[in-house]
């Protein structure tokens, strides 16, 4: 049973392509009916417009096996006046399910990736936090890989508006419990397992492994993504209970088992 990170691990960062043997490993679980649920921060596009271009992509993803942060985040944040902090495509999509940009007295404060983040925005999250808006992580990941360059990640930015307000922050995408709780409930769809029973396989140890860890699953680093060594993953290697070079691998040995 396994929890399949996407980016990174599954498309590559550069050019989103299919990284070596991303298809052929969803084609193995979907053949062998082995319970598998691929999860994504994605915020950038809506969710079945994203599992569509996967698919298009030749990852062959099953129904009712796919999961982001928009299919969690309505149970922490209704639809409402917010000011939203990303990309351009973030802030449309959220307009786009029903969310308002409201950047003078809005309820709650998103945070979604951005490599073009400015201390203003920083000083204009803080601010309106500070006057009340509640602060929501879209997911929390350690760093952002854009034009083969590592940005602070969401999780990162979160902690940092945090310290200097004070304020605590929810989290929608991984690796928070509410995200982790409901991929766990759609895995159970296809058989009734617990956390200890999945690997999640991930190319983010700081913000998907070390998490998941603590919930009690086992763990897998890929090294197709953020980090191409190991000792540079952020964690200890306590959190690491395999690495690979990317998923070909891992599907060998997988495929060995079965």
């Amino acid at each position: 049973m396994y929890f399949i990170d996407v980016q990174g691990t599954l498309i590559s960062d550069s050019d989103k392509s299919p990284i070596n043997g991303a298809c052929e490993l969803i084609r193995f679980l979907n053949l062998k009916d082995i319970p598998y649920v691929v999860i994504t921060n994605n915020t950038k596009k809506k969710s079945d417009d994203f599992l569509q271009e996967l698919r298009q992509k030749g990852l062959e993803i099953k129904d009712g096996a796919y999961l982001d942060p928009f299919c969690v985040l309505n149970s922490i944040l209704a639809p409402c006046n917010c000011a939203m902090f990303g990309a351009d495509e973030f802030k449309q999509t959220m307009q786009n399910i029903g969310y308002k940009q409201d950047l003078q007295n809005p309820k709650a404060v998103l945070i979604a990736s951005w490599d073009d983040f400015k201390f203003s925005d920083f000083a204009s999250m803080n601010e309106l936090v500070l006057n009340g808006a509640k602060l929501v992580a879209m997911h929390e990941t350690s760093t952002y890989k854009k034009n083969g360059r590592l940005y602070p990640g969401v999780g990162a930015i979160a902690n940092m508006i945090s310290y200097c307000s004070g304020a605590k922050f929810s989290s929608v995408g991984k690796p928070s419990d509410a995200f982790y709780a409901e991929a766990l409930n759609l895995i159970n769809k296809q058989s009734n397992v617990k956390f200890k029973d999945i690997t999640i396989i991930s190319d983010d140890a700081k913000g998907d492994l070390e998490g998941a860890k603590k919930l009690g699953m086992k763990t897998a680093l890929v090294l197709s993504g953020k980090v191409s060594d190991p000792s540079k993953s952020g964690v200890g290697s306590e959190v690491l209970d395999q690495i690979y070079q990317d998923v070909s691998e891992f599907l060998k040995e997988i495929n060995a088992k079965y």
